[in-house]
């Protein structure tokens, strides 16, 4: 935090002052952060969805329209998939960890879909794991707003299943 309000102040990303050479670190920030994400997104992938789950991503991209640059992992299964969303109108659709660089910010910022907006301070290995907690929330709360959007049975049986049935806590079986 302290790094992020010392950009805020300065007016650059971890000293780059233009947005290309702005953008240039953001990209190397997703490609630390790419490990971290997807060893989240495949435990949550072998926890919840039984493995069925793809995990993918979107390299940076900026918009033209917007001029924000984005980068998005995905993990959709085939519930998720084949599920009506019973909120909104459209399906329900895949958990997501994004990174954006908002046109006209200073630096970029680390979110699911619909959760967060924390700092994404990342210049080495060591910054991008020490995002791991952070991720492990994004992901754990666009899990939950997948089941809000399709109801729980979205998440396979087995793993759900599974799940319950190796819980100590469990006093109804």
């Amino acid at each position: 935090m302290f790094r992020h309000l010392e950009d805020l102040r300065r007016g650059s990303f971890e000293g780059a002052e233009p947005r290309g050479d702005r953008l240039a670190l953001f990209e190397r920030a997703v490609a630390l952060l790419d490990p971290v994400v997807r060893q989240v997104l495949q435990e949550t992938n072998d926890t919840f969805l039984a493995g069925s789950g793809e995990i993918s991503l979107q390299p940076v991209t900026v918009d033209p329209q917007t001029d924000d640059a984005a980068a998005v992992w995905s993990l959709s299964w085939p519930e998720q998939r084949a599920a009506g969303n019973v909120r909104a109108e459209g399906g329900v659709p895949p958990i997501q960890v994004v990174g954006l660089f908002a046109a006209g910010f200073t630096h970029p910022h680390l979110r699911g879909s619909s959760a967060g907006n924390w700092p994404l301070q990342v210049v080495d290995e060591a910054d991008a794991e020490r995002q791991e907690p952070i991720v492990r929330a994004i992901v754990e709360a666009e899990l939950h707003e997948r089941v809000f959007e399709g109801t729980w049975r979205i998440i396979p049986s087995s793993a759900f299943v599974q799940s319950i049935q190796g819980d100590p806590r469990r006093t109804d079986r």
